[in-house]
């Protein structure tokens, strides 16, 4: 086999320790298809993530053994195969020790305007060179050998050691075959933190010279192709993307190459339907903001919001959405100082977010959850200033009229959106003073555990149940019982407790005996 570029790794590792790290399943794949006289490799992935010192999430083999004869080569190992001809050409999924592995045979591809994303045509190869030549980036067509060699056409280790992300080949043409690839280039920028580079010329800056978002040249991609890909695809990339350690850097190449800015589609009644990705965003970047509180502008706010916060989705979710009613013109007002600011942002931040995650196809639950942190974002910094009592009534009208079922959502929902209010804090000047910064987490605290111990919302959430409560009051009266135990509890006044609960119980009830003439069936209202 003839091989453009054989790599020899660098200084921290070499071929043994490379191949020690493969898994005793992929080897066992590898060896067994050779010594079959078949060449075979791990490929894409995992060898870029074994380069940079991480754990592959999964480990695919391409290989010049056609798919029959893979069937044919686990079959007499005993390994357990799914046949996925019909969903990806040429793949047979082995499974050893529970360990699911892809087997593809080298393939080439051909596309056309009949679909944005899947290939028109694919036929079997024999070289490796071809099948890597149909690949998506550099740095993911690199195929590794049983040996520890890696075999390199285009360039993907120098792109690593320089922290590049390139297309294979023409950008342009990479784009026009699968428009996935877009999302797919602004996803690994923020997974790896690279930068992104590609052929042609590039368009203008964006962003605010000197922050980590700043793209001193904006790729042209087509983003118009996003048109044809599947809400599905294009939702799954995002939520990817989101909870990547760089998000923030992602998401600006996403807003600057157009792509948040366009749509896809879903099939509805038989008909494809556009449904905008996050158009809402635009007018945020190079939004001004009071610099006595803020150091970038609204956008770039937002992206180091995100990357200050856990990377959790409805986290991640809320932060991208928190502020994108600034700037409007029902919002935005200008001081006397001759500063901006936008009273009551958070409110149509919210009606915005719920608009936006349902035309995504969200299920009702996160909707309602990631709109509440939207809402609630602004809550927490008047409250630095305010007692336990305000904190309390907080609390209760959350209990009360939020999107909580039990105390232990609630308590889950203040503790996403304490982290919601301390990187929303820390995307400000309020980063720079530590102390302010402690006093946040302090408050969170707090208010979570208030919550835990005082909060209850459903009757399975009291230490009695409804069995003990049948030895005392009437069935009718039930529910209200439960009602006005959990007012007791959620006023502060009464311990969640169960001796503490029945014995409140009984005191009320002796003292509705002792005074027939204002005893109520109703106990919450007694």
């Amino acid at each position: 086999m003839t091989v453009s570029t054989l790599i020899d790794f660098g200084e921290n590792m070499d071929k043994a320790q490379l191949v020690a790290k493969l898994p005793s399943y992929t080897k066992s794949i590898l060896e067994a298809l050779n010594a079959a006289g078949f060449e075979a490799y791990v490929v894409g992935g995992a060898v870029r993530d074994l380069l940079l010192g991480r754990e592959p999430g999964d480990y695919d083999i391409t290989t010049n053994a056609r798919p029959e004869q893979v069937l044919a080569l686990c079959q007499a190992k005993g390994w357990h195969t799914v046949d996925q001809l019909g969903q990806n050409f040429g793949c047979v999924m082995v499974v050893i020790d529970g360990c699911s592995t892809e087997v593809t045979t080298f393939r080439g591809e051909s596309y056309d305007d009949s679909d944005a994303h899947r290939p028109a045509n694919t036929w079997f190869c024999d070289k490796l060179e071809e099948d890597l030549a149909r690949r998506d980036f550099t740095i993911n067509a690199m195929a590794l050998d049983i040996r520890g060699q890696v075999f390199d056409y285009h360039g993907g280790k120098a792109d690593l050691a320089k922290h590049l992300i390139r297309p294979v080949g023409k950008a342009v043409v990479r784009y026009q075959e699968d428009a996935l690839r877009m999302l797919r280039a602004c996803r690994f920028v923020a997974q790896l933190g690279f930068d992104y580079v590609q052929d042609g010329v590039p368009g203008p800056a964006c962003g605010m010279a000197g922050t980590p978002y700043y793209l001193a040249q904006v790729p042209h991609f087509p983003a118009e192709r996003c048109r044809g890909l599947s809400l599905e695809r294009v939702r799954k990339e995002l939520e990817k993307l989101l909870v990547a350690e760089f998000a923030g850097k992602g998401l600006m190449l996403m807003l600057a190459t157009g792509l948040l800015q366009q749509s896809c589609r879903v099939r509805q009644s038989g008909d494809y339907v556009p449904v905008p990705i996050l158009p809402e965003a635009e007018h945020l970047l190079g939004l001004a903001q009071n610099p006595r509180f803020h150091i970038y502008d609204t956008w770039e706010h937002t992206l180091l919001a995100i990357d200050n916060s856990p990377r959790e989705l409805a986290i991640r979710w809320a932060l991208v959405l928190h502020d994108l009613g600034k700037g409007l013109s029902s919002v935005r007002i200008i001081k006397a100082d001759g500063q901006p600011s936008d009273p009551g942002h958070e409110a149509q931040s919210a009606i915005m977010a719920e608009a936006i995650l349902q035309r995504l196809r969200y299920g009702e639950d996160f909707c309602r959850l990631v709109v509440w942190l939207v809402a609630q974002h602004m809550r927490f910094a008047p409250m630095l200033l305010t007692g336990e009592k305000t904190l309390r009534r907080w609390l209760r009208h959350e209990a009360a009229h939020g999107p909580f079922r039990t105390q232990a959502q609630l308590v889950a929902g203040y503790k996403l959106l304490t982290e919601v209010f301390l990187a929303d804090m820390g995307a400000t000047h309020a980063r720079e003073n530590q102390q302010l910064m402690d006093e946040g987490r302090a408050l969170g605290e707090q208010v979570i555990a208030m919550a835990q111990a005082s909060m209850p919302i459903a009757t399975q959430d009291l230490a009695v149940n409804g069995r003990e409560l049948l030895a005392l009051v009437p069935k009718n009266t039930i529910k209200e019982t439960f009602a006005y135990l959990i007012e007791r509890v959620q006023s502060g006044n009464l311990p969640n407790e169960h001796d503490a609960l029945l014995a409140a119980l009984k005191k009320k009830l002796a003292r509705q005996e002792r005074r027939p003439e204002k005893s109520n069936p109703d106990i919450a209202k007694a």
